[in-house]
């Protein structure tokens, strides 16, 4: 028979505020804004929302686990938030809501790309197998979205939605690990300016490589 102590180590812990699962994600990533993967602890999270550590570790284990959670939502929402229905099927339009909403995302969290490496592409364990899996499927599936949006014409040329993919992330990506030499090559553009003009370019850049030209007016 359990006795009141045992009943009470059980489920959820008790804490001093409202908060579940989503709110500690949200926090985590307001950490990781000026924190880095490594240095935040499970205690720093605790402390922030002012609830008991054991809450971070029943709804997600540990540490690692809230993290994978936070990098995962920020996955989300670059790639389910990668084509509006208003962009309908404007190739030019769907590239360039994908390239700005991953520029966004580093921009505004500037550990993402590490977060990424960390808790997906070098997970060990089965979920993270899992979550990698699906990352991938579905950023191909965006990628032969945009070559299926193609307006019809003669000569386009073959090209795999793999590489497409892993060539746009990385060009993306790339933007924010690299603030340092943007600073020193763009000394006289602002960083709003600056991210705009680099993703209308690779839009336009990426647009040409599929093969697909711009009206000209």
């Amino acid at each position: 028979m359990d006795t009141p102590t045992e009943k009470k180590k059980r489920g959820r812990p008790a804490h001093k505020v409202a908060i579940g699962r989503e709110g500690l994600i949200e926090a985590t990533l307001g950490l990781l804004r000026d924190c880095s993967p490594t240095d935040l602890t499970l205690l720093d999270i605790a402390r922030h929302v002012n609830v008991d550590p054991a809450l971070v570790r029943y709804y997600f284990g540990g540490k690692d686990g809230l993290l994978r959670a936070a990098t995962l939502q920020l996955l989300d929402v670059t790639q389910l938030g990668s084509q509006a229905a208003e962009d309908g099927q404007d190739i030019e339009k769907m590239l360039y809501r994908r390239i700005r909403l991953i520029i966004d995302i580093g921009r505004q969290n500037p550990h993402f790309v590490q977060l990424v490496l960390r808790e997906i592409y070098q997970g060990q364990d089965p979920q993270t197998g899992e979550a990698l899996d699906t990352i991938a499927q579905r950023g191909v599936a965006l990628s032969e979205a945009l070559l299926q949006a193609r307006p019809a014409a003669e000569g386009l040329p073959a090209i795999d939605p793999r590489l497409l993919h892993v060539a746009l992330v990385g060009a993306c990506t790339f933007f924010a690990t690299a603030q340092p030499l943007f600073n020193v090559l763009f000394t006289d553009s602002t960083d709003d300016a600056l991210a705009e003009q680099y993703s209308r370019f690779l839009t336009d850049l990426l647009l040409r490589g599929i093969g697909v030209s711009k009206p000209t007016h």
